[in-house]
């Protein structure tokens, strides 16, 4: 009697990752096992293995019954507005071939891993290193992102210029990366009383490769402060930052703002 591979063998034979890309026949093979059947799985170009590398080859199955994957659309060009993890339920990201996929976070399906064996498909295609990392970050966000006052939101909402000129913004300056927020009271005030608010932007990359230059850095910040002042909203504070400018210690001060958080449910974003 032959030795029986284990699922961590079996999965290691194929190679399997986190951030690998199944697109074509591959991605047909993969979502013949999901346990999700809806159109836009079949619809998908591709599949992008999602499942952290130690779960993937957890020894248990009971405590790791699944593999993850994001059903992608393969894409001419990325829009700067759905990268970085910007949108909180849609994404751009890039394999290393060049080729971009837009996922949405709900397009995800499941694959049992006691049914991975030999005749599953092998990819040497996979995300660019920051496309895995931004994924990584926007998939857990999903669950720790800030859930801001409802009047603070409701203030935000009647500002109808705001979705478009944060559009136009980011087209304009796609270093762009994420809004941080320092909300002071974060909580709900009556209607006589004011929020202050002190913003941070974080810029993509490092100020020793590429800088905008001072005037472009003030020019964001204030439209930006343009933007977000209001009756009931008094700008403490607006500044543009490069990743290698701001310290973990200091962004523990604030949380990450994206304008989807004024949902349909603000009559905003839909």
């Amino acid at each position: 009697m032959g030795v029986v591979e284990t699922i961590q063998q079996r999965i290691q034979k194929l190679g399997w990752k986190q951030g690998q890309v199944f697109d074509g026949a591959l991605k047909d093979v993969l979502v013949s096992h999901a346990t999700e059947q809806f159109s836009w799985v079949n619809e998908a170009d591709a599949c992008i293995l999602f499942s952290q590398d130690c779960d993937l080859q957890h020894h248990s199955l009971e405590n790791e019954p699944f593999v993850e994957f994001l059903c992608a659309q393969s894409i001419e060009a990325c829009d700067i507005n759905l990268r970085y993890g910007k949108n909180p339920r849609r994404l751009h990201v890039e394999d290393r071939g060049g080729t971009f996929f837009h996922v949405q976070m709900a397009h995800r399906i499941r694959i049992p891993r006691n049914l991975i064996d030999e005749n599953f498909p092998v990819s040497d295609k996979e995300l660019t290193t920051e496309s895995l990392s931004t994924l990584v970050s926007w998939l857990s966000k999903r669950y720790s992102r800030p859930a801001f006052p409802d009047l603070f939101n409701t203030y935000l909402s009647k500002n109808k210029k705001l979705d478009n000129k944060l559009t136009e913004l980011n087209k304009s300056f796609p270093s762009i990366k994420r809004f941080f927020f320092k909300l002071d009271p974060f909580s709900e005030i009556p209607p006589t009383d004011v929020y202050n608010l002190e913003i941070r932007i974080l810029l993509q990359g490092s100020s020793f490769d590429v800088d905008l230059g001072l005037d472009k850095k003030e020019y964001i910040e204030r439209v930006v402060e343009e933007l977000f002042s209001g009756p009931h909203i008094r700008i403490k504070d607006v500044c543009c930052s490069y990743e290698n400018e701001i310290t973990l210690f200091e962004l523990s001060y604030y949380k990450i703002w994206d304008k989807e958080y004024l949902s349909s449910r603000y009559g905003f974003v839909q």
